[in-house]
């Protein structure tokens, strides 16, 4: 409760039970909307009120809370001033639902009764239906007018939000809700009444059509995308493949679940497969795909298209389907699908699988690309430079730069590479891994981000918090100078209509004035190193970096050629 003896108000009462959940950490970005809240939070005797996270920016608010349920797998508070608040959050909210995870939003607004609103401020700052602006992509909203209602609204959403498929959902609170002194709070909640449903499981008759699909099967595939980062869950994925004889190919936009130096492991492409990874893909006779997102497009690099493939769909994803968004992809062709989780899919077909099957599958080697030993820096020697500074030391990929070559990076345990943001937003990366970083602080696994510049620059407000929180974290920027994946796309259209490629440039480069990223960086209260230019010198700036990064957050700003245009 409140510190002092003063009369209670309905911000107490919002206060107390964010800590009777459970909720962790609130990103907050301030403003009159929440002083009722805030002076709650504050004046607090309790340790296990929520930490109050600073941050700069309300995007960031919200993508350090999708990096620390990226790795935790639970959700925690992201505090948005009014409406303004939540126009700045839109992007990174997106962000949050197309991944998937969970997460309670705060947002606010000036009074709701017009008589009882402050000159100018309260006005501009209140809005009708606020949550009319994210409903098409948050899980559920509310706007209650009570205390009582906005105990409700706290512990349904707290419990949408856990309930698979996971995403953000969005509460309003109006200043009169939280300012107003009450007579008599609600009383506590019991808890255990408020838990979410009980899972779906898998019924015999549906685990039986799945063992006869696997014993007309000699090249099954298993294509691992959005998963729980659990040890336990990455060994029952382990013992699943080679119960089944199976191959393995990894999303690396979801993180990476599955073992590379694994032999049944092929590859975690993050954008495009290689030739090497379409020919097994094509020789599959059976997908089973684990929460893939995106399984017709995957598909579609088959000569056959996957018509006709034996195909076996396990996801929950279809209850978070609308019209609005297209997240959902193209709908593809299944002889069974099945709406659950793939962790339980997996734990209740286990115990019924023979000892492990012979494999028929013969996996190439991965594809081991040529890097310079001297001169300028090219992705694939940053790749080869970066395993060996990591070496053994734990490290948490929480971002690779597309183009970074993937059979160049290890993947050994559930929690080496959490994939990237859902939605594509750039600017996501810089609060993403600072919401890694506040996850994972004193476990002795470094969270690291190897992004682009301009990445860097459009979320970089997020390293002020990560030096303020004393976070260790690594930022390897891969610094082509430009918005290269537009220039990509401005190369592909020069070339389909016959105009000059050297154009490609205009308008995506940052080169005149170049960022000075050491700059930013620095003004965040980071460490940072660089620029590096040259292979030779790769080695030292990233061991020095890696040890840095320790104690606090370390920017190392590496010059890197672009990659050769895609055929």
């Amino acid at each position: 409760m409140t510190a002092s003896d003063s009369p209670a108000y309905g911000s107490d009462v919002i206060a107390d039970l964010l800590q009777v959940l459970g909720v962790p950490h609130l990103a907050i970005n301030p403003g009159a909307s929440f002083r009722g809240l805030h002076d709650s939070l504050v004046n607090r005797t309790a340790p296990e009120a929520p930490d109050l996270i600073l941050t700069l920016h309300e995007a960031q608010a919200v993508a350090i809370a999708h990096g620390y349920a990226k790795v935790t797998g639970e959700p925690m508070g992201v505090v948005l001033h009014a409406n303004v608040g939540l126009m700045n959050a839109v992007m990174a909210i997106y962000d949050a639902w197309a991944d998937r995870v969970p997460m309670l939003i705060l947002g606010a607004t000036g009074a709701v009764d017009a008589a009882r609103r402050r000159p100018w401020i309260e006005w501009i700052h209140t809005s009708r239906d606020q949550a009319a602006m994210v409903r098409s992509f948050v899980k559920w909203d509310d706007q209650p007018v009570s205390v009582a209602a906005a105990q409700e609204a706290l512990l349904r959403g707290w419990t949408i939000t856990r309930t698979v498929p996971s995403a953000p959902v969005y509460i309003c609170l109006d200043t009169g809700l939280q300012e107003d002194p009450i007579e008599t709070a609600p009383a506590p909640p019991e808890l255990a009444r408020y838990a979410p449903p009980a899972e779906a499981g898998l019924d015999m008759a549906a685990l039986q059509r799945v063992r006869d699909m696997l014993s007309r099967s000699e090249r099954p595939l298993l294509l691992v995308g959005r998963h729980e980062r659990s040890e336990a869950a990455w060994a029952d994925r382990i013992a699943l493949a080679q119960a089944i004889g199976a191959a393995v190919l990894c999303d690396q936009k979801c993180g990476v679940g599955f073992p590379s130096d694994h032999p049944a492991f092929i590859a975690a492409p993050a954008q495009y497969p290689d030739a090497r990874t379409a020919k097994l893909l094509a020789e599959a006779d059976l997908v089973i795909s684990l929460d893939w997102p995106d399984l017709k497009g995957l598909l579609g690099l088959r000569p056959d298209r996957g018509e006709g493939l034996a195909t076996i769909v396990v996801s929950p994803d279809e209850r978070l389907h609308n019209g609005w968004s297209f997240d959902h992809f193209p709908y593809p062709e299944a002889d069974l699908r099945l709406p659950i989780r793939p962790e339980v899919f997996t734990r209740t077909l286990l115990p019924l699988l023979e000892s492990a099957a012979q494999s028929a599958w013969t996996i190439p080697p991965s594809p081991k690309p040529n890097w310079p030993t001297a001169g300028a820096i090219t992705l694939p020697a940053l790749a080869d430079a970066f395993d060996r500074a990591r070496g053994d030391q734990p490290v948490c990929l929480t971002r690779l730069t597309f183009g970074l070559p993937d059979a160049q990076v290890r993947f050994t345990h559930p929690l080496d590479c959490i994939g990237y943001d859902g939605g594509g937003g750039i600017g996501s990366t810089p609060g993403i891994t600072v919401g890694a970083a506040l996850a994972l602080k004193g476990t002795g696994r470094l969270p690291v981000a190897i992004l682009g510049d301009g990445d860097l620059a459009m979320g970089s407000q997020a390293l002020w918090t990560a030096a303020a929180q004393k976070l260790p974290a690594l930022f390897v920027v891969n610094n082509n100078r430009a918005f290269y994946n537009d220039v990509e796309h401005q190369e592909a259209v020069a070339r389909r209509r016959n105009r000059p490629v050297e154009n490609k440039t205009i308008g995506m480069a940052l080169e005149d004035p170049p960022l000075d990223l050491l700059a930013i960086a620095r003004g965040h209260g980071c460490q940072a190193f660089g620029p590096v230019r040259r292979v030779e010198e790769l080695d030292a700036a990233l061991a020095q970096a890696f040890a840095a990064a320790q104690t606090g957050p370390v920017v190392l700003d590496v010059e890197v050629l672009p990659p050769a245009p895609r055929a």
